[in-house]
């Protein structure tokens, strides 16, 4: 007998079209009655399914979670001597076999010893989704979107005093796209220290600076800096940020090219297969940064010390523990 969640992301499977409730059923092998309370379950959880009643049946209709249309903003705010400082991260991959949850941890422990109070994500918090067609399935060792969104409120560092501010990117977008679920949505609602910024980018202020935060949906370029470089051409003059963060590239690069400090940030997963036969380099590792503004809350200054890890550790998934801390310290 499958349980009480297994039923509930079959159900969600069946609901990508309109679909009758006698037909989810019999494909559910329940009652009207269950399979109803199953809805309410679903609805519970945010996901919003219509039920119309048409002829002798009632249908259901799965609208899931509506996708941004407006840019996404943000402001954050300096300390006493005008800095803000984050460390920045990306590609978790949360829910692959490759994951690099004992490095996250000790990316975490850095920050806790250092003082930060600031984590920025740049998108790919979750492995994704594989269809059972797909060669890379098996590297997928949490296969739906309810278990990984388990797993990553459960099992992603979590210290007291430190906030993790994120984008979702392109492999969580496969949730929103398959099963109508955005997840970066739900792991905040399930993380009061977890703060969504929106899907694959996010325009953030820090005083009177502009920082862009996203993630590359593109596939990597032959060389480190192309990625970034058409992003800031593609902006007007007038519409340039100060700062550019950009996540998906699984690479460590700090540059300035039209007046834009430009950040390519490194992945916090191990090579994946997929990876490998696309020769896609992976740099593994994270950014301390401060960002200093002046006296008129402009940019000053932004610098990067890079952390980067060389090492990474088969299996991973299988031994690494979860890290909560209280944060003694306070931030900075």
């Amino acid at each position: 007998m499958e349980n009480k969640e297994e039923l509930k992301e079959k159900l969600l499977s069946l609901l990508i079209r309109e679909t009758s409730l006698s037909a989810a059923s019999e494909a559910l092998e329940l009652s009207a009655y269950e399979t109803l309370g199953l809805v309410k379950d679903i609805q519970d959880s945010g996901v919003n399914i219509v039920v119309n009643v048409k002829d002798d049946d009632a249908y259901l209709i799965n609208q899931g979670d509506i996708k941004f249309q407006d840019k996404n903003t943000y402001e954050f705010i300096t300390n006493k001597n005008n800095e803000f400082k984050f460390v920045l991260i990306s590609d978790t991959r949360l829910g692959s076999t490759y994951q690099q949850l004992s490095i996250l941890n000790d990316i975490y422990r850095k920050a806790y010893e250092m003082g930060y109070s600031n984590v920025i994500h740049c998108g790919n918090i979750s492995n994704g989704l594989y269809g059972s067609s797909d060669p890379y399935n098996e590297t997928c060792f949490l296969p739906d979107t309810q278990r990984q969104i388990d797993y990553i409120v459960n099992n992603y560092p979590k210290i007291s005093g430190i906030r993790t501010y994120f984008i979702t990117g392109k492999l969580d977008d496969k949730h929103l796209k398959d099963k109508k679920v955005n997840i970066g949505k739900r792991i905040a609602e399930l993380r009061d220290d977890m703060v969504y910024l929106g899907e694959n980018s996010c325009y953030t202020k820090v005083d009177n600076s502009r920082m862009n935060i996203m993630g590359c949906s593109l596939s990597k370029s032959y060389t480190v800096s192309y990625r970034m470089q058409q992003q800031v051409d593609s902006y007007r003059s007038e519409d340039k940020p100060d700062i550019l963060l950009m996540g998906g590239l699984l690479q460590m690069e700090k540059f300035t090219y039209r007046n834009v400090n430009c950040i390519s940030v490194p992945s916090v997963c191990a090579t994946t297969k997929k990876m490998n036969d696309k020769r896609y380099s992976n740099t593994v590792g994270a950014w301390f940064v401060t960002v200093k503004t002046n006296k008129y809350g402009k940019l000053d200054s932004v610098t990067a010390i890079c952390s980067p890890y060389y090492v990474t550790s088969k299996d991973d998934y299988k031994s690494a523990k979860v890290l909560k801390l209280e944060n003694k310290k306070g931030g900075k």
